[in-house]
């Protein structure tokens, strides 16, 4: 009897039927995790009030939904004074508290933001804003809209160059037009970092369990011996990975996968961490159908 067989009695009476116990079938168990990177179009800096009670916070009469926009977007989301605003974007930079308007005020200068005010920093992941919605003016689009603010009011002019030079040299400002900003956008200093170095970067988003069958393994992993090749293991790791859907987050996975995959029925682990790495992160972009017969040949 070899390992994989075994011996029972028989009898010749038609129909009888004999149950036989198999073995347990070993299986390896890894989890992946699948990571969401943050900062993938890069940041902007807001600075908002740090208390409800700051006089100039308290000094706009707010509703309370609105206070809580404006002390913890982290939680609630960014919202603009008034999103159904026609205020232009030259108004709203000239005087956004006498034009409350549709925009929100930030800063192209990460992570520190506008030298000229004070308060609580956060951080604005583009990428996550421009999904939720978001439009951005630029530097530049502010800078056109105030040159033609101008001739609308040229008793100011010398106010708007005053403004469009702290805009362009100072401020760094660029403008956020949304209904709102979800929270998931917005990170503190803090959060920043401590979500930055869960990932060497990201926020995890989802989990893949992924069972890689022990008899499949050793025999491809004797057949590596064999060869003296790490194809045949390659091929089988990804077939069976593929299979539970791992080659879709494959491109995500990264190096990481292969510190995970380890064959503990052969005589150690013949996937290496770098090799690991390129199986499934190739796998995650080109499929692994293709890079099994890639591997292959």
């Amino acid at each position: 009897m070899t390992e994989f067989s075994c011996k029972v009695p028989t009898n010749q009476q038609a129909g009888s039927v004999s149950n036989v116990p198999g073995y347990s079938m070993p299986a390896n168990i890894h989890l992946f995790v699948v990571v969401d990177e943050i900062g993938k179009d890069g940041f902007l800096v807001r600075k908002i009030y740090s208390s409800p009670d700051n006089p100039h916070l308290v000094a706009k009469n707010l509703p309370a939904f609105q206070i809580k926009h404006e002390v913890w977007p982290e939680k609630f989301g960014m919202i603009p004074i008034d999103p159904k605003s026609n205020a232009t974007v030259a108004e709203h930079v000239f005087s956004s508290r006498k034009y409350p308007s549709s925009y929100l005020s930030t800063s192209s200068e990460f992570p520190n933001g506008s030298p000229r005010f004070e308060g609580k920093t956060v951080y604005i992941d583009i990428e996550k804003a421009k999904a939720a919605g978001a439009k951005l003016v630029s530097t530049e689009e502010i800078l056109k809209s105030l040159d033609e603010y101008k001739k609308v009011a040229p008793k100011k002019v010398v106010q708007i160059d005053q403004i469009a030079d702290w805009v362009k040299n100072i401020d760094k400002e660029v403008l956020v037009q949304a209904e709102k900003v979800p929270a998931k956008a917005v990170f503190t200093p803090s959060s920043y970092k401590a979500t930055n170095m869960l990932i060497k970067g990201a926020r995890v988003v989802r989990v893949f369990a992924i069972g890689f069958t022990a008899y499949d393994l050793k025999l491809a992993t004797d057949e590596s011996i064999k060869q003296n090749s790490v194809k045949p293991i390659s091929v089988e790791v990804v077939k069976q990975a593929g299979g539970w859907g791992a080659a879709i987050a494959g491109g995500r996975i990264g190096l990481a996968v292969g510190a995970a995959v380890g064959i503990e029925t052969g005589p150690g682990a013949i996937v290496s961490a770098a090799v690991g790495g390129i199986i499934f992160g190739t796998a995650g972009y080109l499929g692994a159908t293709w890079l099994t017969d890639y591997v292959q040949d």
